[in-house]
């Protein structure tokens, strides 16, 4: 009988309901993700030139239960009745199941901003978290989703990220991403912080692909700052990544794994091409044009040029003047006195 109403009892007893006590603002670095996962949708066309391929992007702002609380997650009650069949042809994959959930009532400026932060809307990813997650806050669309995109802005423009994006294409220190977000948000804020890592099997490292930082509920409602985080007494959140790190670049070719040597016998050896012979080359005997000679011309005759007459009345020469130098001089005898 004791144990008839301690069951009785029991399974009157009250379950623990979902108190809210935090939110986890969690970012994404794109290039990270698509080098853990390539298969991603957004991957494919992901570049430099494209701001989510050099700054964080948002996924969500999760509510998260006090200690010992029921988990805060799939609390929205339409969810079940968006199962809808897929379509002829249709894949069933994550965006297509997405898709069909209901969509988020936004303004028009608003929906714009989350787009720009949130890429993954292409994939009605905010659907899916809202579904997920966001209904846990008990906001409405518009009011969950201006807390998550201001917050989301206000990190893009942060030193953190700043410092993320000075690092891409190269290894990175742990203890260099914590120090700027100290810098900027005083030292208490990294105990409210944690990096997530992915293992990149084809390059066979870890590869930075999310942040999460703890707020209170007060800290969502305002522009990041000192007081904005939420940290449990006593703890400091464990990072998931090693002390060094890859910061992905995007559109960063992934080299195919090294193919190991194949034990002797296991393939058959390549057939040599066949080389053709060179053809002997076809050698002309050169041909010589002799030049002809001509003997030169025979010169003009010369004529010669007619010579001068003397002038036919020549005056005799004055003994008293001067002569030409052609002739003696004469000799002038005085007179006698």
């Amino acid at each position: 009988m004791a144990i008839g109403l301690f069951a009785i009892f029991a399974f009157c007893a009250p379950a623990p309901a979902q108190t809210l006590d935090h939110y986890t603002l969690i970012m994404a670095w794109l290039p990270g993700q698509c080098l853990v996962k390539p298969e991603l949708p957004l991957c494919a066309d992901l570049t430099l030139k494209d701001p989510a391929g050099r700054n964080l992007t948002l996924i969500g702002l999760r509510p998260d239960p006090r200690p010992n609380s029921v988990p805060m997650r799939d609390c929205d009650p339409m969810t079940g009745a968006f199962s809808t069949p897929l379509f002829e042809g249709e894949v069933d994959t994550l965006a297509t199941k997405s898709c069909h959930l209901p969509p988020v009532n936004l303004s028009e400026e608003l929906a714009r901003a989350l787009a720009d932060v949130m890429p993954t809307v292409a994939q009605c990813a905010e659907r899916r978290f809202w579904a997920s997650y966001g209904s846990c806050s008990m906001l409405s669309h518009e009011r969950y989703f201006d807390r998550a995109v201001s917050r989301a802005l206000e990190l893009r423009q942060s030193l953190f990220n700043i410092t993320i994006a000075g690092g891409i294409g190269s290894r990175a220190k742990l203890e260099s991403l914590v120090n700027a977000f100290m810098e900027q948000y005083g030292e208490e804020s990294a105990a409210s912080l944690q990096l997530v890592c992915g293992r990149s099997k084809k390059r066979n490292q870890s590869v930075l692909t999310e942040i999460r930082i703890k707020l209170r509920q007060q800290g969502t409602m305002r522009p990041l700052g000192p007081e904005s985080f939420w940290r449990e007494t006593g703890t400091t959140l464990r990072h998931r990544c090693p002390d060094q790190f890859l910061i992905a670049e995007a559109g960063q070719p992934v080299p195919d794994p090294v193919a190991k040597p194949s034990a002797p016998g296991t393939i058959d050896l390549e057939q040599m091409p066949e080389i053709p012979e060179p053809a002997a080359p076809i050698i002309e005997a050169p041909t010589v044009e002799i030049p002809t000679i001509t003997s030169p011309a025979a010169p003009a005759p010369v004529t010669p040029a007619p010579a001068t007459p003397a002038p036919a009345n020549t005056a005799p020469p004055d003994p008293t003047k001067p002569q030409p130098m052609d002739t003696e001089p004469m000799l002038i005898i005085p007179p006698i006195q």
